[in-house]
């Protein structure tokens, strides 16, 4: 997923004296738009009876079945990645810039971070790090390697250089999921970017430091379970679980080097499906302890993912990519296409209904008209 920002052509030709200035699109709000419900949608998540959708430009909605849609009112023009909506009726929405909002008590939705914030800590890790390496130098072990403790220096005031920069250039880093566990939310996003907050999104901690993640590895999809688990997915077979909500992270061993955009639990079970590049699958019957990994043959890549709590599995990808299977028979594995042929980004199921969002906005899809043609799928 691309981290160039979005431009807002409409507001630059509405306003013509911002067209020497720059414009801050974390603080433009999103401007209405009665075609919102086409427009490029990336996320979606249960809430108030329908779902919540996000999308470009700082696009929100809230959803029905029945097609109704509103538009909501968002304080920022970027784009909106990740959603999560959170048992006690909380909902949170993360996007580019390094954004994230917060759904007010009466219902706004108020901007609580940025990536102004997220640079801040950056820097000051990075400085805590290069006084650290410094005193190291100074009063050396007898054992200490100084030639790797001064290349560890020098690579670090780089990297504090370039952070300050950035603070100067503006954010460039998009967090693309978030979810809750218990008292504590958590943010994911590009370059290891790996947020926490233990106070209901009212301030957040760096947590890149606690994964095993030294090439800053992008981090595409964190998934919370019922029973305080935690998985992070990404980059280059990357992925991480915990089993105390958040405290401790363990790296997960997986049978798959490429990149994963999301990760989908079964409610109430042990289950769970990693997906991404070129219809690469991971299945899980045992909490993450082990995976085996299967292919669909259709190739495309799997960006969206759901498991009902019967153990269904949708799986949605480009060119209107459709997989479902049974959780527990992969081999019954079904692929279908989309009329439209869209990059779909997101998946729901709603009885004998789909919710799909993506590049042409929301669609329904009925699965009892579907043609049921199967496509075999390998298992490695």
């Amino acid at each position: 997923m691309s981290v160039t920002r979005f431009l807002l052509p409409a507001i630059l030709a509405a306003l013509p004296c911002l067209a020497s200035a720059k414009v801050e699109l974390l603080d433009t709000p999103a401007l209405p738009s009665a075609s919102a419900d086409t427009a490029l949608m990336m996320a979606l998540s249960p809430h108030n009876g329908g779902y919540l959708v996000s999308g470009e430009r700082g696009l929100l909605l809230q959803w029905q079945p029945s097609g109704e849609w509103q538009q909501l009112q968002t304080p920022v023009s970027v784009a909106l990645t990740g959603l999560a909506t959170l048992a006690d009726g909380r909902a949170f929405a993360v996007g580019h810039d390094a954004a994230i909002l917060r759904r007010a008590a009466d219902g706004r939705w108020q901007k609580i971070f940025d990536g102004y914030d997220l640079t801040r800590m950056q820097i000051a890790a990075l400085e805590s790090r290069r006084d650290a390496l410094q005193q190291a130098l100074d009063n050396p072990p007898a054992d200490a390697d100084i030639g790797e403790l001064e290349f560890q220096l020098e690579e670090t005031g780089i990297n504090i250089e370039d952070a300050q920069a950035e603070m100067q250039s503006g954010p460039n880093k998009p967090l693309l999921a978030i979810a809750g566990s218990g008292s504590n939310l958590f943010a994911v996003g590009a370059y290891g970017s790996f947020l926490k907050s233990a106070d209901g999104g009212d301030s957040w901690q760096l947590q890149s430091g606690k994964l095993d993640n030294p090439d800053r590895f992008h981090l595409n999809a964190v998934t919370a379970t019922g029973d305080g688990s935690l998985y992070i997915v990404g980059e280059s077979g990357t992925g991480f679980v915990s089993r105390d909500g958040g405290d401790s992270w363990a790296r997960m061993d997986l049978p798959y080097g490429g990149s994963l955009f999301g990760v989908a639990a079964q409610p109430h079970s042990r289950n769970l499906v990693a997906y991404g590049l070129q219809g690469n699958l991971l299945i899980s019957r045992d909490g993450g302890e082990t995976w085996t990994h299967h292919h669909i043959d259709a190739g495309a890549s799997l960006l969206g993912g759901t498991v009902t709590d019967s153990g269904e599995v949708y799986l949605v990808g480009h060119g209107g990519l459709v997989v479902s299977f049974p959780i527990d028979d992969p081999g019954a594995l079904a692929v279908r296409k989309h009329p439209s042929g869209a990059a779909l980004s997101a998946v729901a199921a709603d009885g004998d209904k789909l919710i799909l969002a993506g590049q042409f906005g929301i669609t329904v899809w009925d699965q009892r008209a579907w043609n049921k043609k199967e496509v075999s799928g390998d298992a490695e």
